[in-house]
């Protein structure tokens, strides 16, 4: 997965109303939205620790605990990230989104408004649009 820093990556699952939101935020401060929905495409292994590194986070933090999924199948699971990250894969669900890069800067959103924090007074909109 590469980033380009003149667009937001926005990694999201459609399935999520707030993550929806998130888009509608992201498209207001950039024209150009990398768009990464994880219900239909859910992400890889090598994709997922590369989002980790971009994050500068390990993988429990991507983790949403409050996911029935996770709670129902995992919340006694004692695993190592390479087995989390395949467990994530096969469960976008379980993932927290979203997840938005802008250049070097990247968050994992508790509220689709928190998106807007990758701008902060930078003017990437005015540089983006084209």
């Amino acid at each position: 997965m590469e980033f380009n820093p003149q667009e937001i990556t926005l990694i999201y699952n459609f399935n999520k109303q707030g993550d929806r939101e998130a888009i509608a935020y992201a498209k207001q401060m950039a024209q150009n939205v990398n768009e990464v929905d994880i219900a239909k495409n859910p992400l890889t292994e090598r994709q997922m620790a590369m989002l980790l590194d971009k994050l500068g986070v390990g993988v429990e933090e991507i983790i949403d605990k409050k996911s029935d999924v996770y709670r129902e199948k995992y919340s006694d699971k004692d695993m190592e990230e390479p087995d989390w990250l395949g467990v994530l894969k096969h469960e976008p669900n379980m993932m927290k989104t979203p997840i938005g890069i802008l250049g070097e800067k990247s968050i994992i959103c508790d509220l689709p408004s928190h998106i807007l924090s990758l701008d902060e007074g930078q003017g990437y909109d005015q540089n983006m649009i084209t």
